[in-house]
């Protein structure tokens, strides 16, 4: 079963799980809004997000539910996925997807869906930030900055190779190492990962060390 995990009074996520694969999901709660980072893939994830309260005890505004999606894969979306084929309910006010994600699914009644192209930002009592983040892994990613957190989901991943081996674009990584060092934040969440947050600067050295590999008119590096 999995864990739910409270990082700070305003932060707290659902673990993944492997069976079925189930990205993190995270959950912020800003002053006027949940802020929740994928949707995961699996009944608890769909639990999780349905049992945000709209009103808390102490605050006037009735919270709406603001997702996120990073990127198009099933384990990170396949419950909007579900939603959209009435297999669930899904209790979400607005969808903040990539112009590639934003294909996977159509529109949904009730809920806006916004194609994010540059970074947004918006102050709800913590400084929230969606940045569209370049990447191996999978085309049309975003990023969620919350105060001191980046979640990345699975951006610093390679592209999976199916058969041949993972790999990195030199290119892309290359650009992606020069965004993320502009970033202030300290604290990089990894998608997958047991315990979620990284340190910046070793999720920085581990890139900067694969982007150290690359050789002279090779577009790739194995990971």
């Amino acid at each position: 079963m999995s864990k739910i995990v409270k990082l700070t009074d305003r932060i707290h996520y659902l673990q993944m799980s492997n069976d079925p694969l189930s990205a993190d999901v995270i959950a912020v709660r800003g002053d006027c809004a949940w802020w929740i980072f994928d949707v995961g893939a699996c009944d608890e994830a769909v639990q999780f997000i349905n049992e945000l309260p709209h009103n808390l005890v102490g605050n006037s505004a009735s919270l709406v539910k603001n997702v996120v999606i990073s990127h198009f894969h099933r384990d990170h979306l396949l419950n909007v996925q579900r939603m959209c084929s009435g297999e669930i309910s899904l209790d979400i006010d607005a969808l903040y997807v990539g112009a590639y994600t934003s294909k996977t699914f159509g529109e949904i009644e009730g809920t806006s869906k916004n194609v994010v192209m540059e970074p947004l930002a918006f102050d709800d009592g913590v400084q929230i930030q969606i940045l569209p983040m370049p990447n191996s892994h999978a085309k049309g990613s975003l990023a969620l900055i919350v105060d001191d957190y980046v979640f990345l989901g699975d951006a610093t991943y390679p592209m999976v190779g199916h058969g041949s081996p993972d790999v990195y674009n030199v290119q892309i990584l290359g650009e992606q190492i020069k965004l993320l060092k502009k970033l202030s934040a300290s604290r990089f969440c990894l998608s997958h990962k047991r315990g979620l947050v990284r340190d910046k600067t070793s999720v920085l050295m581990f890139l900067e060390s694969v982007y150290a590999r690359r050789q002279k008119n090779e577009n790739y590096i194995v990971a």
